[in-house]
């Protein structure tokens, strides 16, 4: 039972817990902004003391290309968008959702069940359990990698 996108394929950074680290955004409502920006800017920034007024553009390129690198092979992450949030007794089988929050690693639901004291029980693609308030707010998510 392995976590999968819509078209079959395995999210990157996804752990043995069903649980896939993400790369972080800024949205700005549905328009995310990729945290590669931030190492682009500071390259680029780094580069303004030396007084060559070209250098920042090269300097911005090797900083997105050390991000690009960093999020494909040393620590392997899936682009996500948040979309709408939701209470966690609204989820339903194959739906991507953020368990802590806006922020943080997605997970994708296997199976839900209701569990004693008025609580839900949410089993992820790789087996992960959570126990959560039906009334707990999850940000529902689209994974693009």
């Amino acid at each position: 039972m392995t976590a999968r996108l819509p078209d079959g394929r395995t999210p990157r950074g996804l752990r043995p817990n069903g649980m896939v680290r993400t790369t972080g955004w800024l949205q700005f409502g549905r328009v995310p902004v990729s945290s590669g920006v931030w190492p682009a800017l500071a390259m680029g920034l780094l580069a303004l003391p030396f007084g060559v007024p070209w250098l920042p553009i090269p300097g911005a390129v090797t900083g997105f290309g050390l991000w690009v690198v960093w999020i494909r092979y040393v620590q392997p992450s899936s682009r996500v968008v948040n979309l709408d949030s939701a209470p966690a007794s609204e989820l339903r089988p194959d739906d991507w959702f953020r368990p802590y929050g806006g922020i943080g690693p997605a997970a994708q639901v296997a199976d839900t069940r209701p569990e004693p004291d008025d609580l839900v029980r949410i089993t992820l693609r790789g087996g992960r359990e959570l126990t959560l308030s039906p009334d707990y707010r999850v940000r529902r998510v689209r994974l693009r990698s």
